[in-house]
């Protein structure tokens, strides 16, 4: 699976000050780096016993570090090791980048550094998300969340699309919240495998990479799609969100909706 970081693929060729920021881009980075850090430290979870505190510390040590496999490689250890996965995220993984963020809270560690750190962060994200894929034995049925992105106008045809799959025989259920936080919320309460995002401007890319980001990290699996005219006006839209597919008809959503689920079932049926 791809372990796309979204967006600094995409600001990686424009130039940068000496300390590797992108001047007029600063603002869109910290927003990203501290979505993924403050998203995945809000699930740590103290019940989680195998995660001691040491292992926690080496974690976010290796986080901090230099070495830039260092971390993803502790946590591939940690779970060859028998670590079940519920562990491995809300314990291990999200206690270490809590750490990670009272370290950034202190201001303990520059803009490029975070950047680096939240990298890191996301390439473990995607490979637990195989993991929980996995392992996950929910059927994969003909239901999704679709949701417009927050203050986002235009919400017809995402409305229209729903209503075609339904005729089509799919449960979806259409959330509608003005504000980022209480849409991931809205989202995460409903646990969906499949979730659509729709949006019609430019000006949508900073807060859909927020919402798959934010989706990632409460909902481990999941699969974004996007829809809505910001598809034909972005280029690489895929690289910059992190989500997993475009779509702007019915047609074309079920199609790979319908091909998710059976990828997944195959996915599952080799797990072992």
């Amino acid at each position: 699976m791809e372990t796309r970081f979204p967006a600094f693929k995409a600001l990686g060729n424009r130039g940068a000050d000496p300390d590797g920021v992108v001047p007029e881009t600063t603002a869109i980075v910290h927003s990203f780096a501290a979505e993924v850090i403050l998203r995945v430290a809000a699930q740590a979870r103290r019940d989680r016993m195998e995660a001691t505190a040491s292992k926690i510390a080496l974690l976010r040590d290796a986080l901090l570090g230099e070495d830039d496999m260092a971390a993803a490689d502790f946590v591939r250890d940690a779970r060859l090791g028998g670590m079940p996965a519920d562990t491995l995220y809300y314990g291990l993984v999200a206690g270490a980048v809590q750490q990670v963020g009272d370290v950034w809270a202190r201001d303990h560690i520059t803009l490029p550094d975070m950047l680096r750190t939240s990298q890191r962060v996301w390439r473990i994200m995607n490979d637990l998300r195989e993991v929980f894929v996995r392992l996950s034995d929910r059927k994969p049925g003909q239901r999704a969340v679709f949701a417009p992105c927050p203050s986002e106008p235009h919400r017809i045809g995402l409305t229209i699309t729903a209503d075609d799959l339904r005729r089509r025989g799919w449960e979806i259920e259409l959330v509608t919240e003005d504000d980022h936080d209480s849409l991931v919320q809205e989202i995460e309460r409903r646990a969906p495998i499949h979730v659509a995002l729709g949006a019609t401007s430019v000006d949508m890319t900073l807060e859909l990479t927020r919402l798959v980001v934010a989706l990632r990290a409460h909902i481990p699996g999941v699969w974004v799609m996007i829809g809505g005219p910001i598809t034909e006006q972005v280029p690489d839209l895929l690289a910059l969100t992190g989500a997993d597919a475009l779509a702007n008809t019915a047609e074309h959503a079920e199609r790979l909706m319908l091909d998710h689920m059976a990828d997944l079932l195959d996915r599952r049926a080799n797990r072992y």
